[in-house]
């Protein structure tokens, strides 16, 4: 992957050419590489959980382009949270909210809630921005195993089972995304 514009646009456009369809891409991400797909394709996202192995019954966090995506799948009405997402989104943070009728059921933890984040990274960004839906972003290793920072220490298999694998050597070290749930009592 080429550093700067032109090439983190070609790499996105080459992501999303294969998510749209229904397709698997292995991508550098804004905290490790990960896997991504549509959240919208139960055969993706299963495919990701099999790739994976493990943990089938734990939801996917889903990455989005903002509170109007976000709004689009998950009860983000209430004002403490809007006003979490205005201040920390795009970032670090996931929130756990109600999902909405429109959220995929296969997406969902089993309390009726979804996981979503806006990832603060022009590489996810923009391949957000191309697919113009929510997208499954997850750890590309096994369940049980470390994330990778680091292309080459990427499980070989992994590497094979996907649809399009981006080589951006070592990453940078990077903290992991603060996971909050906010459903308030009786929702």
């Amino acid at each position: 992957m080429e550093p700067g514009g032109a090439g983190i646009r070609e790499t996105a456009r080459r992501i999303a050419s294969i998510v749209i369809p229904g397709g698997v891409a292995l991508y550098p991400s804004d905290t490790v590489y990960g896997l991504m797909c549509r959240a919208d394709d139960p055969e993706a996202v299963d495919r990701i959980r099999r790739m994976k192995g493990g943990a089938s019954d734990r939801p996917f966090i889903l990455i989005v382009s903002g509170l109007s995506m976000a709004g689009s799948i998950a009860d983000c009405t209430d004002p403490e949270v809007m006003g979490i997402m205005s201040l920390r989104w795009p970032g670090k943070l996931t929130l756990v909210l109600p999902a909405l009728d429109p959220c995929p059921i296969w997406v969902r933890d089993g309390d009726g809630s979804v996981a979503l984040r806006q990832p603060d990274h022009d590489l996810s960004r923009l391949v957000i921005e191309e697919c113009r839906i929510p997208l499954v972003s997850t750890s590309a290793n096994p369940s049980g195993q470390s994330p990778c920072l680091e292309y080459d220490r990427i499980d070989d298999l992994l590497k094979t089972s996907v649809d399009l694998a981006v080589d951006a050597g070592k990453l940078p070290p990077s903290a992991p995304s603060t996971i909050i749930k906010l459903i308030r009592a009786g929702t």
